[in-house]
This record gives structure tokens, C-alpha cells and sequence, in this order.
């Protein structure tokens, strides 16, 4: 279906500077004549002819009006190959029309290569229409009747068997199955970003050789890798090795964000006491730079695979440098502070930590404060904050009002001190010269102009839902981000009417729980005492209750929540 906005727009430029660029034919075909006759077939202009008909059967041109032509001598694939051509540099063609014809440009033996040096795109661009071409009929219908959007097909050619493509749009429920993030995990799976953090911290030539298998998005600037015991394996190996490093550099004690917990709120942090760069430093940074720069104007993955190693090396000289000039920590220093490896966020490295002072009083004593038999361990919490997370951004996104409301609240509010969080999720607006809010683990996807080129182009109600999506990537209401704040945990939840059940782990959290919290929340469900015995068997039972009542910890509980009693 052609934008009949676009036509209008078309016909008014018509009528106020005539025609600006000859529309082309190639003259009639022996074979053509038993369907249509000695007909001059139009391959490239034809919104201009149906522009300049519609005009004619208005009366606002008159009947003989004279449209320039050109006449090229082509058989169908060259006319429809230039057709594509002027398309493509124009944008107008369609998507799906691309797909199409670069896949049967592809099957009659043309390389990516070289389809992308007719077009004068991009390899990347030609094998991401390509991967769209070969999406399952189904889906390629869908995208073209316009029931699925581009964003939501490219995200199924993660998945490069057609079927198996279906059989993931079928499994999915509802809004899931146009959800890119939803898709994409049912493809990839949690797989790692080749661009984030952990990725960067492991190496990507690391986790290749240790036969770690990786996923290509042709739609991102990042792949998937989807060898999950792998990556787990290398993160613990190179944790391990970082540590080793830096106490062999002195420092007095090494850990990970998990291991130091809330401590890292209340430690301080000693400012390098050795600053600045020698003087030949600094001009091979600037050399550095200055070759990093002429990368700019490039697309890294296009670069023969030596010009990408040199990228790399460059990048890693570069970030050497630049915590160099920030100073350096004394030897000193070192002997009494540590580094923290900030698994929690980016793994990036925390110099020139001190451990929170302790009072002489409490290290003194002897006697060791009761535990609440009934309070929940902190991993338990950690998990349940995770669960009540999931459950808010899936609401979220489903919401796209409430979406928009909870988008301003969060800009509106500033960010307070880190260990007295009041806002229920992990975005902010700073000034200049602030360093801004967002949560964790975010790193950019693409530059300001291309995200501001596709949102501008949406109409109202697909903007809307793309900002629903966003949102929902930014809340949190975790224990490690509103500890201290379980009533904002609530009134978010019960503003989106959330219902954390389907999300809550009964299996998990009472094979966690000691024996007390088991028979405590057996007693809640059924009004009876749960007998003392082999805490499997304890386990059992509870999980049956909780299954069939609905039961929740107090943690996740709404006002929505009404569990039934169990018999």
C-alpha cells in the first residue's frame, strides 16, 4: 500500500513545479503483447505517473499534459534491479520490496558484496534486507499488511531457520510476541552482549577460542553470545585473574561488588596522590587519538580483520593512557586500600577503596546479636527484588499511560544520596557537566541520530509504545535499589496493578528458607502447624500449599493479593 499522505504531497509539488525527474520505461516485449499489447511498461516513477493521472481525472492538469520519459532497452531483472537502485537512494521503496529483491539477486548468484557495491549501501545493510528476505512467509506477510512492525521482524532473523522462526511467534503470549526483548531471549536466550561490560571484561578472542558460540544481530551494533556456561566459566576465571594482578600490584585487598554488598555505599575513596602523564606519554596519546579518528567516518565491521584488530589495540592503548593521566595511586596508598571489580555494573575497576571503619566497641564485644529465625537471607531478598522488577517493567510496558506518567515523575526527580534511593527506577536528566542517571548495565545502542530519526518518523501510538518499552527497561525496584524503601516498592506495584505471582519462584525461595520461614508460612496458608522433619520433605509440602493458595512473602505482597486458605 503506497502513504496516500505522501502522494498528496507528490501531487501538490506536481502542480507547483512540474516534473522534476522523467519517470522510465522500456518498450514492449514480444511476450508482453498477448496480455497487454505494445504497452511501454513503467519501471522506475510510477508514483509519478499515478500522481499525474490523479491530477488529469481531477481536472487540475489537462488531458494531453506531456510527462518526459526516458526509454531504456531491459529485460525484467535489469529493470527491476534499477528500479531498486533509484528506490533505495530515494527511500521510498519499501522494506519488504528490498528484502525481496536482494534475496533473488542473492539466489541467482550475486555476492553481498557486491550487491552492496550496486546500491551503494553497506554490507551489513544488503545482508540485514537479505536476512528479512528469507524470514518465514507467515512473518514477511505480516510485515507486509503492516500487522508487525520492521523492529519486531528484524528481531525474528536473529533466528535463521524460517520454521523455527514461526514456532517462536506462535510460543510467545500476546504482546510478546512483538516484543523485541521478549524475542530475542527466546532466540538467544540471556545471552551476552558482545559490546557490554562482561563481554569486554572476558574478551571476545577468549571466549571464541574457549568455543563459545556467538548469535549476529544485523539490526544492532552488538552480536549475542549464547554459550552461557562458557561465559560463566571465563567471568569466574578472569575475576580470578584480575585479582591476582592487583594484589601483585599492591593493593591491599581485591573484591567483587557482590562480595563487598552495601559496604560500598559508606566506603571512602583516596584521590591518586601521583598525577599527570611524562611528557612522551602524552604525545603518543595524542598520536593514538588521532588514529582512532580516522575510524570516525567507518563501519569497524566492514574493515578487513587486521584493520580491526589494529582498532582494538588502539582503543585498549587509548583507555590505558586516559586512567594513567587520571593519576596513580602510591605505593602507599595501595598497602591500604583496595579495588573493587564492579561486577554489579560494567566491570570496570574501583581504585583506592577503604573499607567502612568499625567501632572499637562492637569489634570488642563478644557477645553476637540473635538472628530473626524468621528473616529472609539477603540472596533470597536479592532474588525477590528481581522477581517484583520483572513483574513492574513487564506491567509497564503494557501500559503505555502510565508508561508516560512514570517517565516524567522519573525525570522530574533528581537522583538523592546512593544509599537512600526514593525513586523507582534508574533514569535521570543532569546539567552540563553532571554525570547523568541510568541503570545498570546501560550502554548506548546507536548514535542520538539515528534513534531521533526512527522515533521522530513514528506515528503517535507507536511512539507511545516505544517509550513504554524504554521505560520498563529503566525500573527498578530491586532490594540493592530500594532496600530502605519498601513502601515505594509497593505503591508502584499496585499503581500498575501488578500481580507478581506468576513470576514468583515458590521451588527456589523455600529450598532457600530455613526451616522457621517454612513453617511459618505453612502455618499462614493452612491455619496448621507443619510438623518438624527432613527439610526436603518440608519443602514439599509448603511449595504444594503455596501452589495451590496463591501464597506470596510479605516482600510481594499488594493490595491486590488474596491468597486461598488451603485444606
Amino acid at each position: 500500500m503506497r502513504d496516500k499522505d505522501s502522494l498528496v504531497s507528490l501531487k501538490a509539488s506536481i502542480l507547483a513545479h512540474g516534473i522534476i525527474q522523467p519517470i522510465t520505461v522500456r518498450p514492449p516485449a514480444a511476450a508482453d503483447r498477448d496480455l497487454q499489447g505494445d504497452r511501454y511498461q513503467v519501471f522506475a516513477g510510477g508514483r509519478r505517473l499515478s500522481a499525474v493521472t490523479e491530477l488529469i481525472f481531477e481536472g487540475k492538469l489537462p488531458a494531453d499534459y506531456e510527462l518526459p520519459a526516458l526509454v531504456k532497452e531491459v529485460d525484467d531483472n535489469s529493470a527491476d534491479e534499477m528500479s531498486l537502485a533509484e528506490n533505495i537512494l530515494r527511500r521510498e521503496m519499501r522494506p519488504v520490496d528490498e528484502f525481496k529483491a536482494f534475496s533473488r539477486l542473492a539466489d541467482e548468484g550475486v555476492a553481498a558484496d557486491d550487491i552492496a557495491l550496486r546500491f551503494g549501501q553497506s554490507l551489513r545493510f544488503v545482508q540485514g534486507r537479505m536476512a528479512l528476505g528469507r524470514l518465514h512467509p507467515v512473518l514477511l506477510e505480516m510485515l507486509d499488511l503492516n500487522e508487525i512492525d520492521f523492529r519486531t521482524a528484524s528481531s525474528y532473523t536473529l533466528e535463521p531457520d524460517p520454521e523455527r522462526q514461526l514456532e517462536i511467534y506462535n510460543n510467545l503470549p500476546g504482546w510478546q510476541k512483538t516484543s523485541q526483548s521478549h524475542i530475542k531471549e527466546a532466540i538467544a536466550g540471556t545471552g551476552t552482549k558482545s559490546n557490554g561490560g562482561l563481554a569486554q571484561f572476558i574478551g571476545d578472542t577468549r571466549y571464541i577460542l574457549a568455543g563459545g558460540k556467538v548469535t549476529h544481530d544485523l539490526f544492532e551494533d552488538h552480536s549475542f553470545w549464547i554459550s552461557t556456561d562458557i561465559v560463566e566459566k571465563l567471568r569466574a576465571e578472569r575475576i580470578e585473574e584480575t585479582k591476582q594482578e592487583l594484589l601483585a600490584e599492591g593493593w591491599a585487598w581485591v573484591k567483587t561488588a557482590e562480595e563487598v554488598g552495601n559496604d560500598v555505599w559508606y566506603m571512602e575513596t583516596l584521590r591518586p596522590e601521583e598525577t599527570g602523564l611524562p611528557v612522551e606519554q602524552k604525545e603518543r596519546m595524542e598520536e593514538v587519538q588521532a588514529q582512532i579518528g580516522e575510524f570516525n567516518e567507518v563501519d569497524i565491521d566492514e574493515l578487513p580483520e587486521d584493520e580491526q584488530e589494529r582498532y582494538r589495540l588502539l582503543e585498549a592503548e587509548l583507555a590505558e593512557f586516559t586512567k594513567l593521566a587520571k593519576g596513580q595511586h602510591s605505593a602507599e596508598q595501595r598497602a591500604g586500600s583496595g579495588v573493587i571489580i564492579r561486577t554489579d555494573r560494567d566491570y570496570s575497576l574501583d581504585y583506592g577503596r577503604v573499607s567502612p571503619r568499625r567501632s572499637n566497641s562492637s569489634s570488642s564485644s563478644s557477645a553476637k546479636p540473635e538472628k530473626d529465625p524468621l528473616a529472609i537471607s539477603a540472596p533470597t531478598l536479592s532474588e525477590l527484588g528481581k522477581t517484583a522488577t520483572t513483574a513492574l517493567a513487564q506491567a509497564v510496558e503494557a501500559q503505555p499511560d502510565k508508561a508516560l506518567a512514570m517517565l516524567a515523575a522519573l525525570l522530574e526527580l533528581g537522583p538523592t544520596s546512593p544509599w537512600q534511593q526514593h525513586r523507582p527506577g534508574r533514569i535521570s536528566v543532569s546539567a552540563p557537566g553532571v554525570t547523568a542517571g541510568g541503570y545498570q548495565g546501560a550502554t548506548a545502542k546507536r548514535s542520538f541520530s539515528a534513534a531521533f530519526e526512527e522515533y521522530s518518523g513514528m506515528k503517535p501510538v507507536d511512539l507511545k509504545k516505544a517509550l513504554a518499552r524504554l521505560v520498563a527497561g529503566a525500573v527498578d525496584i530491586s532490594q540493592e535499589w530500594l532496600s530502605s524503601n519498601a513502601e515505594m516498592r509497593k505503591a508502584t506495584l499496585e499503581t500498575f496493578g501488578v500481580d507478581p505471582t506468576p513470576h514468583f519462584d515458590v521451588d527456589s525461595f523455600f529450598t532457600a528458607a530455613r526451616k522457621p520461614i517454612i513453617v511459618a508460612a505453612y502455618k499462614e496458608m493452612t491455619g496448621t502447624d507443619l510438623k518438624d522433619g527432613k527439610k526436603g520433605d518440608m519443602v514439599a509440602i509448603a511449595v504444594d500449599a503455596a501452589k495451590k493458595t496463591g501464597w506470596l512473602p510479605e516482600y510481594l505482597r499488594t493490595a491486590i493479593y488474596t491468597p486461598k486458605k488451603s485444606k
